[in-house]
């Protein structure tokens, strides 16, 4: 699957948090992507890196029940 910058995503099928794509070929490895948790600010919220692989659109059926607003 092909992501872009500002999609929304979680991670893996069953996954329930919301994500928002930050920025996609960190540190040169097209296969990472950063990521930040979507919602109020709060404390531990942070950009993090994953691995593409892992991530299916928020709006995936097969996700968990929450939705991305």
């Amino acid at each position: 699957m092909e992501f872009n910058s500002g999609d929304l995503v979680r991670i893996g099928r069953g996954g329930v948090s919301v994500f928002r794509v930050l920025e996609l070929g960190v540190d040169g490895d097209p296969g990472r992507a950063l990521i930040e948790a979507v919602g109020e600010p709060r404390p531990g919220i942070y950009p993090w890196s994953i691995r593409v692989a892992h991530l299916v659109p928020a709006t995936d059926q097969s996700a968990g029940s929450e939705t991305a607003d």
